[in-house]
């Protein structure tokens, strides 16, 4: 048999005093799992043992979130496919109102981004994800006996304030499980969750379209989907662990094994003190507000299409049943688009900011080209806009570099939720880019769209340029060896004690 590849993480063992004063120095929990009664201070662990710990994570934890955001998806698009199926009609919307019951679920999205990034902190984060899925799976079925503009708008703004918890939730569970090489392959495959969502949304809903009962096609959608997200939820409220320290999945050796894997991100694990400076800090960090631009800027093309996906379609000439069969080749794409960037990324160790770049760019010249094409041109104008799913590219290698880039507890939580307020107002503001006047080619909202993909394209360029100079910067003033995450596997004490990327030497960025 061959030699087995011996990993060792050597912890320094706090003194007693060092023990006590911990609350109060803001260690991080991860510090917890080795001060028990066993009192270990080196983890010698093989790489097959790391392999299995990895895996397991991989087939508990990313489908958990997958599957939420399938169904995340689904509730957010539907009101697109309910909108061809009668749901105007028989509210007896007109003018904008339509654009507003879209704007509004994101209201709902904004209002709730702070109060959500300190419940996360304090409170156990399986437990809050799972509570906020049921209701917003309540919140949904309810939308089913809306009769009037009034009634749909409130239950589009707590749609959106439930499901505000989703996407900075599962930011953070990436930096909890997995090492920095592997952020951008699992932020992808979780949010591959979206276009899975949307070839499912789009079956049923093309059986629907068949389906004439005595409700309206439109309430049939609320009626199923509302109930399975319900049942998804309380599913995840008791199986949702609350971090790597205490998976039920994971052996207690596993989940040493686990921390001492993520500890090497140098990003911390979890802590439950609300730190002001790692605010303040977020604040002065030119990163987090870069990352704030580009999902507020990619909301314009993204929350165009998931508001207006059919409403364009149909535009194009496509009757509603029809449309939600011509949607199907922008799900393959927008899921190819997303895991092929994911998957490079992690393989090579960088280049997200390229892949962000390069998929603006296909943006830019849908775009261009839905504005100039005559309408004549009925399958180059439906090319244009399958060119456009690309886009979603550039917010999920945001999350992935929140993961990966930003260090400190409180820090993450609070650039996760300015960067998810940028995505919150982006959204509010897209739908009044597609004027009810402009039906069917809707001028105003791809103009918009071609001159943010442009902004975004110099802003990531701006980003990746940043980070390389700041690497370099760090490079040359280091005092200490870098540790590379496949080389060393040595854990040092600062690692636990919820240290900042700005207050850590040894950090170095993923661009």
């Amino acid at each position: 048999m061959g030699e087995v590849e011996v990993q060792q993480a050597a912890i320094t063992a706090p003194t007693p005093d060092v023990e006590k004063s911990k609350p109060a120095q803001g260690y991080d929990e991860a510090a917890d799992i080795f001060d028990g009664q066993h009192g270990d201070t080196v983890l010698e662990y093989t790489e097959k043992e790391a392999t299995i710990v990895r895996w397991k994570i991989d087939f508990i934890i990313v489908p958990m979130m997958c599957i939420s955001y399938v169904l995340s998806f689904i509730d957010k698009a539907i009101l697109s496919t309910a909108a061809v199926y009668g749901l105007q009609t028989d509210l007896h919307l007109h003018g904008q109102q339509y654009s507003w019951a879209s704007s509004i679920f994101y209201f709902g999205f904004l209002v709730w981004q702070y109060p959500n990034s300190i419940f996360m902190q304090k409170l156990p984060i399986g437990r809050w994800v799972g509570s906020m899925i049921f209701l917003w799976g309540l919140c949904l079925a309810a939308s089913a006996g809306s009769t009037n503009f009034a009634t749909l708008a409130v239950s589009r703004f707590f749609l959106g304030v439930f499901e505000a918890t989703n996407n900075p939730a599962f930011t953070l569970l990436v930096s909890q499980y997995f090492t920095r090489r592997e952020h951008a392959l699992r932020s992808a495959i979780w949010w591959a969750g979206g276009p899975i969502g949307a070839f499912i949304g789009d079956g049923v809903s093309f059986g629907i379209g068949h389906l004439h009962g005595s409700l309206g096609q439109w309430q049939y959608l609320f009626l199923i989907f509302g109930p399975i997200t319900m049942a998804w939820g309380l599913l995840l409220f008791f199986s949702m662990p609350n971090s790597p320290m205490t998976a039920w999945f994971l052996t207690p050796r596993e989940r040493k094994i686990a921390v001492v894997r993520v500890l090497q991100n140098h990003t911390g694990l979890q802590n439950r003190q609300y730190k002001l400076y790692q605010v303040k800090e977020c604040f002065r960090d030119p990163q987090a507000w870069m990352l704030f631009a580009i999902v507020f800027l990619q909301c314009i093309p993204g929350g165009g299409l998931t508001a207006f996906n059919k409403i364009i379609l149909t535009g194009l000439g496509y009757s509603s049943v029809q449309s939600t069969l011509m949607a199907m080749p922008e799900h393959a794409i927008q899921l190819v688009s997303v895991l092929l960037a994911g998957g490079l990324c992690s393989y090579f160790g960088q280049g997200r900011c390229i892949a962000m770049i390069l998929s603006n760019v296909c943006v830019l010249i849908g775009s261009v080209l839905l504005y100039t094409l005559p309408t004549s041109m009925k399958l180059s104008r439906l090319g244009a806009v399958y060119s456009l799913l690309t886009c979603t590219v550039s917010e999920i290698m945001c999350m992935s570099m929140i993961s990966s880039n930003i260090a400190g507890f409180t820090k993450k939580v609070t650039v996760s939720a300015m960067v998810f307020i940028g995505y919150c107002i982006g959204q509010i503001i897209t739908p009044q880019f597609f004027i009810s006047s402009e039906y069917p080619t809707y001028p105003t909202g791809f103009r918009a769209y071609f001159v943010t993909s442009s902004m975004m394209v110099v802003l990531q360029i701006a980003l990746m340029l940043y980070l390389m100079k700041e690497n370099k910067r760090r490079d040359k003033i280091a005092e200490a060896v870098v540790l590379e995450e496949n080389h060393g596997h040595r854990v040092l004490e600062t690692d636990l004690m919820d240290l900042t990327d700005w207050e850590q030497p040894n950090f170095r960025y993923s661009w």
